[in-house]
């Protein structure tokens, strides 16, 4: 009599996407929702909202798009760049969260395709060997299982792109922004052998640039010298214009330095990213997004790139992170009183965002209410634009109209950043 064998896991969401998302650029011929919802062994419904999730976040991020075809298969449409930064980050992603699921089934296509390859680009286990260690010194830092598993998969990925003649290009801009790294040369020496045209000897050194984990403490060439004199004169210019000064300036460098020297390779391929707490920014901390504007306007111009709304959100986060711990602040809570109208009030709300970097928790509380309960708990200023008599306890109360004049603006400064 056998054992049961246990069953096997359900994947996770994020899971079932990173293997949808590789088994897309896995070498069949077709792919129907079927035989995607057969490869995560998920029902079709779970696997249709799965690739309507995929779908938004290759438009959204990587410019790419997911169609259906007459008979029912899925393809990605798009340029070969933007593919392969797709399939870079779904493939690493892929080994870090469902290892398994890439050996089992991804792997196996991909060898069983390889030995169909033409002579010229069959390439000797010493060879691969070889290429990925010394690809791996470019990372300047220990090579992952990971990092090497992926390398060997890609390697094979491009090399049968080669054959297909499926390369990608690059712009004038972009062409000009690699060549001059240090990684170029180092590309150009460990592929020397290889039949790789010159556009994927580019891309390789992309991929060294996007695999490789930025540190401060581990600056070697010119250019990361460069963007860490960049960096502090960001840092200076927020200063500046916030009138303030960071107490640890060189340990906020180091957190800029790793998130920019990502971010600029992001702007330069146009590939985007997801910031959740953009709208929350541009809402409640607008003072301090145009301050990070200010600040990294030298940056952008050195560059020859801009920032979207969501990097320059994420450099904001930064900054805004750094000002609540450098000084040990929590965010401070305010109460605007209200009438049954209101515009007057989200008016108000709005004036006294622009006035602090500080993070501030406003709530509006009706007239009535205030009179009977006073302010809510922790309320460290009251504002109110309409006359009233003061209850018999409450935090300062600021009566004010608008627009607020200069003093008035001062004052609830004064009082939000004592």
């Amino acid at each position: 009599m056998s054992l049961p064998t246990p069953p096997v896991p359900a994947l996770s969401g994020s899971q079932r996407r990173s293997h949808l998302l590789l088994m897309l650029f896995a070498p069949l011929p077709s792919l129907s929702l079927v035989s995607l919802s057969r490869y995560n062994g998920e029902d079709l419904p779970t696997t249709r909202r799965d690739l309507v999730h995929i779908e938004s976040e290759m438009r959204r991020i990587y410019h790419l798009s997911l169609v259906v075809g007459h008979d029912g298969n899925y393809r990605i449409e798009g340029n070969v760049l933007n593919k392969r930064l797709c399939l870079i980050e779904g493939m690493r992603r892929t080994l870090r969260l469902c290892p398994d699921k890439v050996n089992r089934y991804f792997l196996p296509l991909q060898q069983h395709q390889w030995l169909h390859l033409p002579a010229d680009y069959q390439i000797t286990d010493e060879q691969f060997e070889a290429a990925i260690t010394g690809y791996t010194s470019l990372l300047e830092r220990p090579p992952s299982a990971s990092d090497v598993a992926f390398l060997h998969l890609y390697l094979r990925y491009v090399l049968m792109q080669c054959h297909a003649r499926e390369q990608p290009e690059f712009n004038q801009h972009q062409l000009q922004w690699l060549q001059q790294k240090a990684e170029y040369q180092q590309v150009l020496d460990i592929f020397r052998l290889w039949p790789l045209p010159e556009n994927e000897l580019i891309g390789f050194t992309l991929l060294a640039r996007l695999l490789k984990t930025p540190n401060q403490t581990g600056v070697r060439s010119d250019d990361d010298r460069q963007l860490l004199q960049e960096v502090k004169n960001i840092i200076r210019r927020f200063e500046q214009v916030a009138q303030t000064t960071f107490h640890q300036p060189e340990m906020l460098a180091g957190q800029l330095f790793s998130h920019l020297s990502a971010a600029l390779e992001r702007c330069h391929f146009r590939v985007g990213i997801d910031n959740s707490l953009q709208l929350e920014v541009e809402e409640k901390y607008p003072r301090l997004l145009r301050t990070t504007r200010a600040a990294v306007m030298p940056l952008e111009a050195a560059y020859r790139i801009r920032f979207p709304r969501e990097e320059l959100g994420l450099i904001a986060v930064i900054f805004g992170a750094w000002l609540m711990q450098d000084n040990d602040l929590q965010e401070k809570q305010v109460v605007i009183l209200t009438n049954s109208e209101g515009g007057k009030e989200k008016t108000l709300e709005l004036q006294i965002r622009e006035l602090t970097l500080l993070p501030l928790n406003i709530k509006f509380q009706s007239l009535a209410e205030f009179q009977v309960r006073g302010a809510p708990k922790n309320t460290v200023l009251v504002i109110s634009p309409f006359s009233l008599p003061l209850p018999l306890f409450s935090p300062p109360l600021m009566l004010v109209r608008l627009p607020l004049a200069q003093s008035q603006q001062e004052r609830i400064r004064q009082l939000l950043e004592a």
